[in-house]
């Protein structure tokens, strides 16, 4: 359905809200009217939380010129591309494809850090986006993702009972945070026995948004499907060997790791240490000059959240609302760490860089940070 004159009242009032942050790749119609719709139309939730997406956007990722650059993180040789084709069968709606059961999540967390594998995901969710402005641009209707989860290959231990509170949480709720009402529907297939034991443990740490939107398919999954999208949209492994079709998507498969890539390295011995006691934040301020390269490592013993912001030390201001932030948000990264945050960041402009740690997770437990932030040389 074309957009309703209430709606577009709306997205202008939105739009003259935020629009020094907006860029005009991102400044669509749909693209507003999807955190409208997602935030009940609360301006004063949807304000905040996007005017910290458009700021994130512009930042060291890069977001809105991320599908033009290369897909060749080390996580994508593990994690494939799964999007394909418009669904056709489900109107406005683009298919992605999510190899659930086959990837190897547990390898990816013991091998990479979480901010590289958000890194690497952030292109698969922006290319997503991508084609969905462009379906939209050609239809005049507001369109989405037909997220497709197949499960083939799940196994029930320990192992997938962390991924689900921890790693793959994280990812869940960084997606429902920046890619707001993106996703048409999450469409499980080919689920294993178990799935309500499973269900039972991810449903309460999925957004409400999100859980409604689940759809399980039962044992007639591959004839299921068809009525949802087209076959050219759907993965040729999903064929009977002896057969060419009904499903003609080409989709490579994940690859899994080997447990000797795993991480093995200890906490370097010129760490520092910093405690934060349950419900509390705290940080820790570096001097950068621009053009320098800010690096870090940081282990953690608990789920935390963590961001870096530039201290304006010519302002009063002393709460991080206020601030500017040079690097994404993230709002429970699942601790103790697997593999120690690590990255090296170029300075965009001399000053004071804050490192701020969150422990609001916590009721009881006072997290402890053990870092190394250094602030290298200037780039020849």
């Amino acid at each position: 359905m074309p957009i309703s004159d209430a709606d577009r009242i709306k997205i202008e009032e939105l739009r003259g809200l935020v629009k020094e942050h907006l860029t005009p790749y991102y400044d669509t119609d749909f693209n507003l009217l999807r955190w409208l719709k997602g935030h009940d139309y609360n301006l004063d939730v949807i304000v905040p939380k996007l005017t910290n997406h458009l700021l994130m956007r512009k930042g060291v990722w890069d977001l809105d010129n991320l599908p033009d650059k290369p897909r060749n993180h080390a996580v994508h040789k593990h994690w494939k591309s799964g999007l394909t084709d418009e669904a056709k069968k489900t109107p406005n709606c683009i298919v992605n494809i999510e190899q659930t059961g086959g990837n190897d999540y547990w390898g990816m967390s013991n091998v990479h850090p979480i901010n590289e594998i958000l890194k690497a995901r952030m292109h698969d969710l922006e290319s997503m986006l991508r084609a969905v402005m462009k379906l939209e641009e050609r239809t005049g209707e507001q369109c989405a993702v037909l997220y497709v989860m197949d499960l083939t290959g799940l196994k029930m231990d320990r192992n997938v009972m962390t991924l689900i509170t921890g790693g793959l949480a994280c990812i869940s709720a960084f997606m429902a945070e920046h890619y707001v009402e993106m996703v048409h529907s999450f469409v499980l297939v080919n689920v294993p026995t178990f799935i309500s034991a499973l269900w039972t443990v991810a449903r309460p740490l999925l957004p409400e948004k999100t859980r409604n939107k689940v759809n399980i398919l039962g044992s007639n999954w591959k004839q299921d499907i068809l009525e949802l999208a087209d076959p050219s949209c759907l993965p040729t492994y999903w064929n009977e060997d002896d057969l060419d079709g009904p499903f003609l998507a080409s989709i490579e498969r994940g690859v899994p790791y080997s447990p000797e890539e795993y991480y093995k390295g200890t906490v370097p011995a010129n760490a520092q240490t910093l405690h934060i006691p349950a419900g509390k934040s705290g940080y820790v301020d570096i001097e950068a000059k621009q053009e320098s390269n800010l690096s870090w490592e940081i282990h953690a013993n608990g789920h935390f959240a963590w961001t870096i912001y530039e201290v304006d030390k010519d302002s009063d201001a002393i709460e991080t609302i206020k601030m500017k932030k040079v690097y994404p948000l993230f709002s429970k990264i699942p601790g103790p760490t697997l593999v120690p945050m690590t990255e090296t960041m170029q300075v965009r402009k001399t000053g004071l860089y804050r490192f701020w740690f969150g422990n609001q997770h916590a009721w009881f437990h006072t997290l402890k940070i053990q870092y190394v932030i250094e602030a290298g040389k200037q780039d020849s």
